[in-house]
């Protein structure tokens, strides 16, 4: 059992993908309040992702289950599968593909169903808490 998501960070050649065994649920509002997090550092692509990274998994990184971090392919999945591009300041929308031979990143179709400005991205899908 699970609600398995994986997460993409676009880092020139290379993708670091983040699984999530339970972060299916309201993925992309949790991916949209990462992304808004790092905003200060879009421009610096490291510690961009290192924020949103860290966002994601919270105060989980003690934890021996639940997350894992991968290159250029993704883990178990339930979900279509975003990739964050804070270089280029976009966001796209990936079909997983189990049939991984002719694409370039193991286990993801090679276009995506759709992409977008990364800001409009947050707007569109940020879920701001309410104190």
């Amino acid at each position: 059992m699970g609600d398995r998501a994986n997460f993409g960070f676009r880092d020139g050649e290379n993708t670091l993908f983040v699984y999530g065994h339970w972060a299916g649920y309201q993925m992309l509002a949790q991916l949209a309040n990462a992304v808004n997090e790092a905003e200060p550092r879009w421009s610096d692509n490291g510690y961009a992702i290192r924020i949103a990274v860290s966002h994601l998994v919270g105060d989980q990184w003690t934890e021996k289950t639940g997350w894992g971090l991968y290159i250029n392919q993704i883990a178990d999945n339930e979900h279509h599968v975003p990739i964050v591009d804070f270089q280029n300041r976009t966001f796209a929308l990936y079909e997983h593909n189990w049939s991984w031979d002719n694409t370039k990143i193991k286990y993801l179709a090679d276009t995506p169903k759709f992409t977008m400005p990364l800001d409009q991205f947050v707007a569109k899908y940020q879920k701001v808490s309410v104190p």
